[in-house]
């Protein structure tokens, strides 16, 4: 999936791709590994601060498969960039309750509690995380 690099040293979305349709809808494979393919796209996105973008691609994997975790998350941590910090949590929350232990979905929970000045709520939300590593 690498692609060539442009002056700056980064690869734009069509080369990662490999074709201008973003290389990922129109794989043979399964649904399943399409919608892998698609967060694995997002992230790269994300990872490149292009957030509605991904946020669109995450939305649409969220279309077929509502229980993808890391779409949730990746959602989430797209809406908390563009500082929709509701939205976010209500992303959060809900692949915390596909996944209680998603140390991801948990640890950005509290960032946003934090910053809302929700301190008590934030450790609350982390507390699980301390738990797993016998604090």
């Amino acid at each position: 999936m690498a692609g060539a690099e442009n002056s700056d040293g980064s690869g734009s979305e069509r080369e990662l791709a490999g074709n201008g349709n973003n290389g990922f809808l129109e794989s043979s494979g399964s649904a399943g590994s399409e919608g892998n393919d698609s967060v694995s796209y997002a992230n790269v996105l994300r990872s490149r601060n292009k957030f509605a973008d991904a946020l669109v691609i995450y939305e649409r994997v969220l279309e077929s498969d509502g229980e993808n975790v890391e779409a949730l998350i990746g959602k989430g941590i797209c809406l908390q960039m563009q500082n929709k910090g509701r939205l976010a949590f209500e992303s959060f929350f809900e692949a915390i309750k596909l996944d209680p232990q998603n140390a991801r979905a948990l640890t950005h929970c509290g960032i946003l509690y934090k910053d809302d000045g929700r301190l008590v709520e934030a450790a609350e939300v982390c507390l699980p995380l301390f738990n797993n590593f016998g604090c």
